[in-house]
């Protein structure tokens, strides 16, 4: 018989133990912030030892996908965009000038995002945006309103069916995410926000794809001038 497969060597288990964790990050069954179990146990459920689990968890922690703490554990994080950002040789990610230009580079992709995902979105697609509308105008948690505010931004991202684009987004839009978040519990944020996105969902309906872009670019610019405010208010 033809064997399909090549033998699994040693020194690539550390890269397949990264796979799995990479697949369980992004399928959800790993969440930030959550606590890895021990090495022990880890290494039980792998069939791995433990120099190639060790080996892994660098690898993840040069990512920025997990934080490891002597004597505390091993954490879930999600700093790889900022570790990007760094490398790059930006400096303080969250300092104005840096911060204007993620906004500007956001508006760009999720603008051009936009026109694609008219094009490939479904009927579900488009309820779902709508159904995340109508949850962010009766969100009355404050710490939930960022979080339906990316849903809805990711999604579109997502309908426009370009992985890569998506994966630049939420690198972008995690990097924005600790300011956005502030800025969205302001009231008149909350309401421009409520009002864009209804108006967002509504050019998908119609499946007018300058009509999407339009809105979208319009949003974007008002995200923009509400977050310059803040930023000029909080000195």
């Amino acid at each position: 018989m033809e064997t399909l497969f090549d033998e699994i060597k040693p020194q690539l288990r550390s890269r397949q133990i990264v796979d799995q964790f990479r697949r369980a990050i992004a399928e959800g069954a790993l969440r930030i912030g959550d606590r890895l179990p021990p090495e022990r146990e880890l290494c039980l459920q792998l069939g791995v030892s433990r120099t190639s689990l060790r080996e892994a968890v660098r690898i993840l922690e040069a990512y920025g996908m997990v934080r490891s703490s002597q004597g505390d554990g091993t954490y879930i994080t999600d700093t790889f965009g900022e570790n990007v950002f760094e490398f790059l040789g930006f400096g303080d990610m969250l300092n104005r000038d840096n911060f204007r230009h993620l906004l500007q580079t956001r508006r760009v992709i999720e603008t051009g995002a936009a026109e694609q995902a008219v094009e490939a979105a479904d009927g579900k697609d488009v309820e779902r945006l709508a159904a995340l509308v109508d949850e962010l105008e009766a969100e009355k948690d404050p710490r939930k309103l960022g979080m339906l505010d990316a849903r809805f931004h990711e999604l579109i991202i997502e309908m426009s069916g370009n992985p890569i684009l998506a994966a630049l987004y939420r690198m972008i839009h995690k990097i924005l995410l600790r300011g956005t978040s502030l800025v969205i519990t302001l009231p008149t944020a909350r309401a421009v926000a409520v009002h864009d996105h209804r108006e967002i969902a509504e050019s998908f309906r119609k499946r007018s794809k300058k009509e999407c872009a339009a809105s979208v670019r319009r949003h974007l610019k008002n995200t923009e001038v509400l977050i310059e405010k803040y930023l000029n208010e909080e000195g």
